[in-house]
């Protein structure tokens, strides 16, 4: 089968300072959530043809969720109540005022939709019911929260590891074998589907979740065996992982190889070379990093609907990051912290805003 994703379309190393401490975030993770963010503007606004940068910038937010996720829940061992209630003030508030709205427009302009839509999204089982129409034909602009999907339900898988797996080994082992058995199921409906249909399963949980788990359980191994790589190694993984995204070769390496070598870059962040970490903390790039969620969220609006404005994508654009930063203080940033504040259990999470 050939390519057809166009359709679709830390620790500090003791020789760099660069990977510090700011407002307890830490620099790097925040750039390399800017740098996914910013894939993913580029390929809807800026529409590459020979790569499909979008799809790597979400896998590339996916990554870093894993290895954020296996150190809070198994490292840190935090309490599931505050892990839920910090997952949940991030992700749902803004999820609710962006879908609502969306169907509030869908009303204004007599689009078509049904409530189970609206139900699904709310409850991130979206890329798997209705099943007719898919989330990519349905009337509301809610296409990109297939991935929302993928994030919740590892985030449910591996909360769930908590509560039978003690020994931080045997849960990465653990990780690691369920990560390898999602590409072998990806592999075989890679084979017997058509290209269509396998783009379709490509982001559903039991495929997308491999980037999760990967890179979840080599971070584990990384910590605990103070895993040590040459600074060229994790820098050439990005060229090569981007490589995987590339329209012209086949889509079995964005299943097989670019989780290893998007998970290798993220958990050796610290070990890059000190050009690349001043890269990934600029601040810029970072400041993309604190509005990423929100961005990508309202983004795909002004994408789908670009013709529509005065000036077309490049208008889209603007509109889409400013939309998204208003959304961010307006909206992502007050509630969360109100949310933490008043039902996190922790008076460490009550007081800052979580990583």
């Amino acid at each position: 089968m050939n390519s057809t994703h166009s359709a679709a379309k830390v620790t500090t190393s003791a020789s760099s300072k660069v990977l510090v401490q700011k407002n307890d975030r830490v620099l790097l993770w925040d750039g390399w959530r800017g740098m996914a963010v910013l894939l993913v503007l580029c390929d809807h606004f800026f529409d590459i043809k020979w790569l499909w940068e979008g799809r790597m910038g979400v896998d590339t937010f996916f990554v870093l969720s894993g290895m954020l996720m296996s150190h809070i829940l198994f490292e840190k061992r935090m309490s599931l109540r505050d892990f839920y209630i910090r997952r949940l003030s991030r992700v749902y508030p803004v999820l609710f005022v962006y879908v609502l709205t969306m169907c509030g427009g869908a009303f204004v302009y007599a689009i078509e939709f049904t409530w189970a839509e609206v139900l699904a999204c709310l409850t991130f089982l979206r890329t798997y019911l209705p099943a007719e129409p898919g989330i990519w034909g349905g009337g509301l602009t809610i296409a990109h929260l297939w991935s929302l999907n993928v994030e919740e339900h590892a985030y449910l898988f591996l909360s769930a590891m908590t509560l039978f797996m003690a020994n931080r080994k045997n849960i990465a082992i653990a990780l690691l074998t369920v990560a390898l058995g999602t590409m072998l199921l990806s592999s075989y409906h890679y084979s017997h589907l058509s290209a269509d249909e396998f783009m379709l399963f490509f982001i559903r949980t039991e495929s997308a979740v491999v980037f999760v788990l990967l890179s979840a359980g080599y971070g584990m191994l990384v910590r605990q065996y103070n895993f040590q790589l040459p600074a060229w190694v994790p820098l050439l993984c990005l060229p090569l992982a981007a490589l995987c995204y590339a329209i012209a070769l086949p889509d079995w390496l964005m299943f097989s190889m670019s989780p290893i070598l998007l998970a290798v870059a993220v958990n050796h962040l610290g070990q890059m070379p000190a050009l690349m970490q001043k890269v990934l903390s600029n601040a810029v790039v970072r400041q993309f990093g604190l509005w990423s969620y929100s961005i990508y969220l309202w983004q795909q609006f002004f994408y789908e609907y670009a013709w529509a404005f005065p000036g077309g994508k490049l208008t889209g654009l603007i509109l889409a990051i400013l939309t998204g930063v208003i959304s961010y203080y307006v909206l992502e940033q007050p509630i969360r912290q109100w949310i933490n504040g008043r039902w996190s259990s922790n008076p460490v999470y009550r007081s800052k805003l979580a990583t």
